[in-house]
């Protein structure tokens, strides 16, 4: 008869190589399954392997090679900015003004791009928006302003700010001034003490 002990020592061998086999395919299971990615309908996935853009992906279940690939989430669709700036008017008067944008994403591999550069397209995309504004308006005089605001959704705006947008892959849908304020000046010429004039609409 064999002793329990001789019979442990012939058997021993086999347990570590099992035990790694066991971490190892654990191992294997863990690396494919990071892989996965969920895109939600309002995304887009861009996909890079070893850096360099190999595609879009679509809302769903997406499969990415690990080590190998990688992904840059973007929001798609639409989202509204409310922007309030300053600008001074063709014939010298300051104007506070509010500003009402439809803007998303459009083209997600410049967006993803710009991301790498600026770290937030939108804020990016929001600030150049101000900009293309105050140049609408300093083409304006102060008499023009209303007209402005009673139209409401403006071609021109929305050409200035897409045009002004397009470079971190935002596109503009519809851009309108909501509200417009002139300083008024106190009788000492101080514009400070003297409070605001809305603009009719």
């Amino acid at each position: 008869m064999v002793p329990l002990a001789a019979s442990a020592a012939r058997e021993s061998p086999l347990a570590p190589s099992t035990a790694f086999l066991i971490v190892l395919g654990l191992a294997v299971a863990a690396a494919a399954l990071s892989g996965l990615r969920h895109v939600a309908p309002s995304e887009r996935l861009v996909v890079r392997r070893f850096g360099r853009t190999r595609g879009v992906r679509g809302p769903g279940l997406r499969y990415l090679l690990p080590l190998a690939d990688s992904g840059v989430r973007v929001p798609v669709g639409p989202r509204p900015h409310d922007l309030w700036f300053r600008a001074m008017t063709r014939d010298g008067v300051p104007v506070r003004l509010k500003a009402h944008a439809l803007m998303g994403a459009d083209d997600p591999v410049r967006y993803a791009a710009a991301a790498d550069i600026s770290g937030t397209p939108s804020s990016a995309a929001q600030a150049a928006t101000e900009v293309a504004l105050r140049g609408l308006i300093a083409d304006r005089d102060l008499a023009d302003l209303p007209s402005l605001l009673a139209g409401g959704d403006d071609p021109e705006l929305v050409r200035r700010v897409d045009e002004a947008v397009r470079p971190w892959g935002v596109a503009a849908t519809l851009v309108s001034i909501t509200d417009a304020t002139v300083p008024v000046r106190s009788a000492t010429g101080s514009a400070a003490t003297g409070g605001a004039a809305r603009l009719p609409g």
